[in-house]
């Protein structure tokens, strides 16, 4: 289970004490056992951020460390050894916290500040003192005192002589001139800015700090859509972002906020920074219908959503408005996901009241929300229930409702919070597309699905025993493999093709058709199949036609039709026009692309495409590059303004400026803009402004660009390479250079901070390494290791096996 007994550290340090074993045979025996053996580590940090799973090396590491310090290596010999066992470590692990605590005690002890100053292991002692320099430079971003320790050590032992040739390859090819450079270039303080908060969360440490942050930040994004015209649904969907999911985010943080700082006294403090011009109070407005009243109404919600949460105490909403508010709290107070459920369950009709609060700004949609989705799975029948049509009709409205919320926010199941495999809900949307072999059937499913072609292409009609027999979320699973054997039946001869037509018009009924979401997904992709001889393309579309277009429907079909249609729309498009290129003579097919098209959804990040395209590329030359400078200039310069104390509303801003940049003149041309924008706001020698600038820049550059394709070079892997030639660069343009290798420092400080990397699974979490001093791809840890121990054992490290590389530098 990954777990590792807590008392092993006790038993390890017995083993040390009383020299069972030595410090360097414990460094060499937390590898993988075999290379290659693929492992994983389990993560941990050793100061008790997750010390109810520490891993193996979670507990080495910081021993060697404390056994170290106290004097456990004794012998010069022992110390030459041990030095050699780490340096793969620091070289593979350069931004490692842990490994760097290691370090340190190993050059701080005695037996080492008596042989080190000296001249013997002169090699060794030039090769560690390189390997510590991408070390302290990655250090000096995340642990100064650390990385300054390590600096000093390097220099009283003189570590920085001319490497040895014949050594060259204990760096992995490392670059050791562009190393000298790149840690020559000094960094300020990192400056971390509200405009690079605004450009993160567009695109997608200290707690209060943090909280006020990202509450101020959702505002400005919020102002932004509002300023920028957006969509009404990408504004309803920021709104109800502020509105329902801020709040109950905060929540989960109230608990580490501790006194005398409060989780209203960070709302208070975001509040107090947000412009006045864009969210005035109600009293200094004139239309309360235009663009301010939507912002004023929000930062109302906003606070009566903090109030409903217990943020904050109702009464203390007027203060932070500064006016008299003009509603209440919810008299339903604030609702609990299991309390729902129950709820619904003993009265139904509680479901279609719900559904309807769920456009409410009040702060209770999560909890609906999660409701509803917990209906589905434990979906269930009253006995006195009289039809079983208004049954299908219930399940079926709320699976549509979560359906088309998955689909036009892109969620995962673990968005929409679903993490049990066996739940229908993850069944539906991992299966339901799928048809399966009538002998992989179960006889219950066999069984309804007899029931199902019966009732809709025999005299049976579909009736209250059939839907009795079958259970709606038993319907939904099924509907794709009826689909299937239904075509087969038409192509087989058993079928007639006006019998197969007309019982699918059962489906366009009110309580049948959400199963049409499913069910034409698997249409998408059996035409995905076409090629010049496929057998059922003659069927397919007339089946599809009457499902897509069919001739005549009730309103109520019609607006659930519509809403199906909104789910499947694009890939039901995109097979469809890969069966026109197929098919070129085809006249049954234009129609239905048409007809979809109308409920293709434009998202908000899309909105306008060719229009801001057209007003960004309005200067004769590089009219993108110069937007995008401007751009970068203006995100600059509010956030000086508001460091002056002057009010100031968000710049206009688009993710979408930057993504056309890389797709339309490439990533390097993209980051080379950039660059010469931090260049120049550099040269006007004014410290903070540059800071600023840097962290504007960086962000963009980290930024999430969710429609880039995988083939394409992103702006990180760009800057990546740049950074290898700062060296030669250095000659030609050395402001250049240095600006660069800021850049890339903090981008290298940003994904270790925020993602699971663990440099080498203590210190900074746990995952993937995402450097190392080889400059080779990013690579899981296990093969990091095994490839390390692989070295070890092959006698090729340090240049034969570890006796004959003590010899030899000794």
């Amino acid at each position: 289970d990954g777990l590792v007994d807590q008392r092993l550290c006790t038993y390890l340090e017995t083993l040390l004490s009383s020299q069972t074993i030595d410090v360097s045979v414990l460094l060499s025996a937390v590898l993988p056992v075999q290379p290659g053996d693929g492992t994983a580590l389990e993560a941990s940090l050793p100061d008790g951020e997750d010390s109810a799973k520490p891993s193996v090396q979670a507990i080495v590491l910081p021993l060697l460390s404390r056994v170290i310090a106290n004097g456990s290596i004794s012998e010069e010999s022992e110390l030459f050894v041990f030095l050699k066992h780490l340096l793969p470590w620091i070289n593979h692990f350069p931004s490692s916290i842990v490994v760097g605590f290691l370090v340190s005690a190993t050059l701080g002890c005695s037996i080492a500040q008596e042989v080190l100053p000296g001249t013997k292991g002169k090699k060794l002692k030039t090769v560690f003192g390189q390997a510590l320099i991408p070390m302290v430079a990655n250090l000096s971003q995340t642990n100064i005192q650390l990385a300054s320790a390590l600096s000093y050590w390097q220099k009283h032992y003189q570590m920085q002589d001319a490497l040895p040739q014949d050594s060259m390859e204990l760096l992995g090819g490392v670059d050791l001139g562009a190393l000298s450079f790149q840690e020559s270039v000094l960094d300020n303080e990192p400056m971390n800015t509200r405009a690079g908060l605004y450009v993160y969360l567009n695109a997608m440490g200290n707690v209060p700090t943090l909280v006020t942050d990202l509450i101020l930040a959702a505002f400005d994004i919020f102002a932004n859509a509002i300023y920028r015209t957006e969509s009404s649904q990408s504004i309803t969907v920021l709104r109800c972002f502020l509105v329902n999911k801020l709040p109950a985010f905060l929540n989960n943080y109230a608990a580490i906020i501790f006194p005398p700082l409060s989780i209203e006294m960070c709302i208070s403090q975001a509040l107090l920074r947000v412009d006045p011009a864009a969210f005035p109070s109600f009293s200094q407005m004139f239309d309360l219908l235009g663009k301010n009243g939507m912002l004023s109404e929000a930062r109302q919600e906003f606070l009566f959503a903090c109030a409903l949460q217990q943020l904050i105490p109702e009464g203390s909403i007027e203060a932070l408005l500064g006016d008299v508010p003009m509603q209440s709290l919810p008299a339903s107070g604030r609702y609990v996901k299991d309390d729902l459920v129950a709820n619904c369950t003993a009265n139904p009709a509680r479901i279609e009241e719900l559904v309807g609060e769920l456009e409410n700004m009040e702060g209770n949609a999560g909890e609906i929300a999660g409701a509803l989705i917990e209906l589905l799975d434990h979906w269930q029948e009253h006995e006195d229930q009289v039809e079983n049509q208004p049954v299908y009709d219930e399940f079926g409205s709320v699976l549509l409702l979560i359906s088309a919320i998955k689909h036009r926010f892109a969620l995962d199941l673990a968005d929409i919070g679903i993490s049990a495999p066996e739940s229908f809900v993850s069944q539906y949307f991992k299966t339901a597309c799928e048809s399966h072999a009538v002998n992989k059937l179960t006889e219950h499913e066999n069984e309804l699905l007899g029931g199902w072609v019966r009732g809709l292409f025999e005299t049976e009609g579909i009736n209250d025993e059939l839907m009795s027999m079958c259970k709606p979320a038993e319907f939904h699973l099924l509907v794709s493999t009826l689909f299937d054997q239904s075509i087969k039946a038409c192509q087989a001869g058993v079928l007639g093709l006006d019998t197969l037509t007309g019982g699918l018009e059962y489906l366009l009924e009110p309580f049948l058709l959400p199963s049409l979401a499913a069910g034409l997904t698997w249409f998408a992709n059996k035409l995905w199949e076409t090629k010049d001889s496929f057998p059922l393309i003659n069927i397919l579309m007339p089946a599809l036609s009457i499902l897509i277009k069919p001739p005549s429907m009730s309103a109520d079909s019609a607006a659930i039709h519509s809403a199906v249609l909104s789910v499947v729309a694009e890939p039901l498009d995109q097979a469809l026009t890969h069966a026109q290129r197929v098919y070129k003579l085809r006249v049954d097919i234009s129609p239905l692309t048409e007809t979809l098209k109308s409920h293709m959804q434009k998202h908000g990040r899309d909105a306008d495409a060719y229009t801001e395209l057209a007003a960004w590329a309005v200067t004769p030359s590089m009219g993108l590059q110069v937007a995008l400078r401007n751009l970068v200039r203006l995100l600059s310069q509010w956030c000086l303004a508001e460091q002056s104390g002057t009010a100031a509303s968000p710049p206009s801003y688009t993710h979408r400026l930057l993504r056309s940049c890389v797709q339309l003149v490439g990533a390097k041309a993209t980051l080379e803009t950039l660059v010469d924008e931090v260049l120049r706001q550099y040269n006007n020698e004014h410290v903070p402004h540059a800071e600023v600038v840097l962290d504007v820049v960086v962000t963009m550059i980290v930024a999430p660009q969710p429609d880039l394709t995988s083939q394409r070079l992103m702006l990180g892997e760009v800057l990546a390479t740049e950074f290898q030639t700062t060296n030669e660069l250095s000659k030609t343009d050395p402001d250049r250079a240095r600006v660069i290798v800021r850049l890339h420092r903090r981008v290298q400080s940003f994904f270790a901070a925020n993602s699971n990397d663990v440099g080498v699974g203590m210190g900074e979490g746990r995952g993937m390494v995402l450097s190392n001093a080889e400059g080779l791809p990013t690579t899981d840890i296990d093969d990091v290791l095994a490839h390390t121990e692989e070295r070890i054992n092959s006698g090729e490290f340090l240049g034969g096996t570890i006796d004959e590389g003590l010899m030899s530098i000794g």
